[in-house]
């Protein structure tokens, strides 16, 4: 172990020997050297450590104002169900059966955009001004349908009032209610759907059917609505509608 001068002195004496010649560096032992290695991987670390704390606060501080809302208390949302699948045109095959019959599958449903009632949401900074709502997939052969779109919800606060054109659609004013803002198109029809005693072989098959498009405008009732009422200008009564 090297006594704590020591190590001081040989840290002095390599500083002091810095400006002198390369050949004066390479007549120092190794020993000598530890020191101020030692000393200045310290110092990189600690300013490495102090860069990456000035880094994190600043993500932090980022991430802070990046989640930062505002409240909102009216939106203008445009909602698109999604589109149905399409139906599939094949016939079955198999060895050794020369004429199989049709078995194209339906296409699925698409899927419908549901307002629902969320007591953690205060305002409706988080609805989003177009919502898409997901497409059914198409139909297979052997007979298989495509599968449906899944429903699309929009988490809204209690008190949401949806008005579509100036009139009052819905008024979402309890926990867990739900408004379908969008209906998702119906799936197209597979080749099986119609075989009839005329047409053993059909080939004819239907797309599916777009979604329903629909601009709703949401407002949240945040205060109710006070007026002055009364016969005379002694007694004043406040009313809430």
């Amino acid at each position: 172990m090297i006594p704590t001068r020591r190590v001081l002195a040989r840290s002095f004496t390599v500083l002091g020997v810095s400006k002198c010649a390369p050949s004066t560096w390479a007549a120092l032992k190794p020993s000598q050297l530890r020191p101020l290695q030692a000393s200045s991987r310290s110092l990189s670390l600690s300013i490495a450590d102090h860069a990456k704390h000035q880094e994190v606060s600043r993500k932090k501080l980022l991430s802070e104002k990046k989640l930062k809302r505002h409240f909102v208390d009216h939106r203008r949302v445009l909602v698109r169900g999604g589109n149905g699948g399409s139906g599939m045109s094949c016939f079955h095959s198999e060895p050794r059966k020369e004429f199989g019959g049709p078995d194209g599958g339906d296409g699925g449903n698409g899927g419908h955009i549901i307002l629902r009632v969320d007591q953690q949401v205060k305002s409706l900074s988080s609805v989003l001004s177009q919502y898409q709502g997901f497409s059914g997939e198409n139909g297979g052969s052997k007979n298989c349908f495509g599968r449906g779109g899944a429903i699309l919800y929009i988490q809204v606060p209690v008190g949401t009032l949806v008005k579509e054109g100036g009139e009052i659609v819905a008024d979402l004013s309890h926990p867990g209610d739900e408004y379908i803002a969008a209906l998702g198109g119906a799936g197209g029809k597979g080749n099986r759907f119609f075989l009839a005693n005329d047409n053993r072989a059909p080939v004819t098959c239907t797309p599916g059917q777009p979604g329903q498009e629909r601009v709703l405008h949401l407002e949240l009732k945040t205060m109710a609505h006070a007026g002055m009422v009364g016969p005379d200008c002694t007694t004043l009564w406040w009313g809430l509608q």
